[in-house]
């Protein structure tokens, strides 16, 4: 099963009670129906906001239009959350919409929805990504400090100001986050595209390939890409081939597993033993087998 996280919303959508034109969601349709088109079964619409998260933020979504053959992980009615893990089960020739929140970190006030449990606002989406813009935000969303978070978002086509360093991805991989490469800006001019081959190689170098999601970032159907074209486009950046997969399979879904247990489970208990009183023998150890 094949994964995008990332198909982008319109800018308007990034503002507190803003408005996506029907433009714009023609766009965003499109995009969904190539993707299917493509081979993906799962899709994250996302909505990427620079301030500090508010409900407001969530009225965008209820003029969204239906789109065909997508299942959707809200109620288009009311725009609610479904809760469960239903990225697992997609019905034939159907394709899973869900939703995502990217918050863009230049400053502390904008951190406090992803700390803690994350606030209820941010609990309405399905996976939460965060983009820091200085080293040390990075070093706090990778360090787990911002519970909310599931996925670390760079800006691919720009330049950072910093580097990726070994420590920051295994704090990435200690606290099962994914880090992303959207490959979008490397369709673009050629200024931006040698800049995301530097980008994408650094996170390659330091990490292995391992805890890394490949995603779109498409804000139309033309910035899509098949699964097995971004698998050869990781060859560019010396990623082989199985990993490059697992990148829009199995480490996509990780990221989402960590979204549903963060959500869902929060610190649940798995199993608990019952306490022996004063004077009461526990139970006899098993003998060991020979």
């Amino acid at each position: 099963m094949f994964y995008d996280l990332n198909i982008a919303l319109p800018d308007s959508a990034g503002k507190a009670g803003g408005m996506v034109s029907s433009q714009d969601w023609t766009q965003v349709t499109q995009a969904v129906e190539r993707a299917r088109a493509l081979g993906y079964q799962v899709v994250a619409l996302n909505q990427t906001i620079n301030s500090k998260l508010v409900p407001e933020h969530l009225a965008v979504w209820k003029s969204m239009p239906t789109i065909k053959d997508a299942v959707y992980s809200w109620n288009m009615e009311t725009g609610a959350r479904v809760g469960g893990s239903s990225f697992d089960s997609v019905p034939r020739g159907k394709i899973r919409v869900l939703r995502r929140l990217t918050v863009i970190v230049s400053d502390t006030a904008q951190s406090q929805s992803l700390t803690g449990s994350g606030s209820a606002t941010t609990a309405e989406y399905d996976v939460v990504a965060a983009r820091p813009t200085s080293d040390k935000f990075l070093s706090a969303a990778s360090s787990g400090a911002w519970e909310a978070v599931d996925i670390i978002s760079l800006d691919m086509g720009g330049r950072w100001g910093y580097f990726v360093k070994h420590k920051i991805a295994g704090q990435v991989l200690a606290n099962k986050l994914a880090l992303e490469i959207s490959y979008q800006p490397a369709l673009t001019d050629s200024a931006t595209r040698q800049q995301w081959v530097s980008n994408a190689a650094s996170i390659v170098r330091v990490t292995l390939g391992r805890g890394v999601i490949w995603t779109s970032g498409a804000r139309q159907a033309f910035d899509l890409r098949s699964p097995y074209d971004i698998s050869a486009l990781g060859e560019v950046l010396q990623l082989n081939g199985d990993l490059s997969k697992r990148a829009l399979s199995s480490s996509s879904r990780a990221a989402l597993v960590h979204a549903f247990t963060r959500t869902s489970t929060l610190r649940a208990v798995i199993s608990s033993a019952k306490p022996t009183e004063a004077g009461e023998e526990g139970p006899a150890p098993k003998r060991a087998k020979v």
